[in-house]
């Protein structure tokens, strides 16, 4: 059994719109998790404890000896920006876990073991297998299936200075919903995928939108709407929020400095500063460093 292993994970952008706690998208952004056999303290930093709680996780499940263990990141992902930082931990940790243990899991297992500790699966999936991933979950067992992308998709991503809880944010989401909205986010997910696969872009603005967690979020971070209409007006095919925020995320094919530009003065317009980064999806997800 080695004493390390060091495993680099794709950010996430999840949602993407009408897809709540269904869609992912792995980014072509990292951060790596390593675990070692060490006494070292890990509580006191934040990425690392959930790296180790998922390693923990795998240990058990695996009957691996118990054996001291730390954990560390490295990375500059934005943390609580709605990227999937805590996937990419517990990812992380999960898959190095098992690494250690003379992989004693599948990779259907360790989904199963990042879906629970995340409490769904739109990050676990694609910070796992990478690209766009569907997923639904059913007790212990979580289908997923990944689906194409058009070429040349690039993701503009506005990174508010103000972090966004996901306590919070899931707070302002309501428990039901009616008939007419159900059918509304249900064909708009629907459509999304669709219309990623066959390559029709003109109809991402239409299968982006959303009446479940959105609007309601908007509450909470009153630039959204803003920052999506500049999105939009600079070149973008749509314009949604990543995960529970406060990320938003335009995916483009072309003018993407301008989009970002004309998202970051959106923002400040708006009392919501920030920074822009330019990106694309990722076909990579977890991946052991030699």
């Amino acid at each position: 059994m080695p004493d390390a292993v060091s495993v680099r994970v794709p950010a996430t952008s999840a949602n993407l719109g009408p897809g709540f706690d269904c869609l992912g998208l792995a980014l072509d952004l990292w951060g790596t998790i390593t675990v070692r056999r060490s006494s070292e303290r890990t509580e006191d930093e934040p990425m690392a404890a959930m790296a180790l709680l998922g390693a923990r996780r795998v240990f058990e499940r695996s009957h691996t000896d118990a054996y001291q263990w730390h954990a560390s990141y490295e990375g500059t992902l934005p943390i609580a920006r709605g990227l999937g930082a805590s996937a990419v931990a517990r990812v992380g940790g999960i898959v190095a876990a098992n690494v250690l243990s003379g992989e004693k899991l599948n990779d259907e297992e360790l989904l199963s073991i990042a879906t629970d500790l995340e409490g769904h699966a739109d990050n676990a999936a694609p910070a796992l297998f990478g690209g766009f991933q569907v997923s639904a979950v059913e007790g212990d067992r979580v289908f997923h299936t990944s689906a194409p992308l058009p070429d040349g998709l690039q993701a503009v991503l506005f990174v508010p200075e103000v972090r966004m809880a996901t306590k919070d944010a899931r707070r302002v989401v309501p428990d039901s919903l009616s008939r007419a909205d159900a059918v509304f986010n249900i064909g708009r997910s629907s459509l999304l995928v669709a219309a990623l696969a066959s390559g029709r872009l003109d109809l991402l603005d239409a299968a982006t939108q959303d009446r479940l967690h959105q609007r309601q979020r908007a509450e909470l971070m009153p630039a959204m709407v803003p920052v999506f209409e500049a999105a939009r007006g600079a070149g973008a095919h749509c314009a949604y929020l990543s995960g529970s925020g406060s990320t938003i995320c335009a995916l483009a094919t072309e003018n993407a400095e301008e989009i970002g530009a004309a998202m970051s003065e959106a923002g400040s317009a708006n009392d919501a500063p920030g920074e822009t980064i330019i990106t694309r999806p990722s076909a990579k997800g977890a991946e052991v460093e030699a």
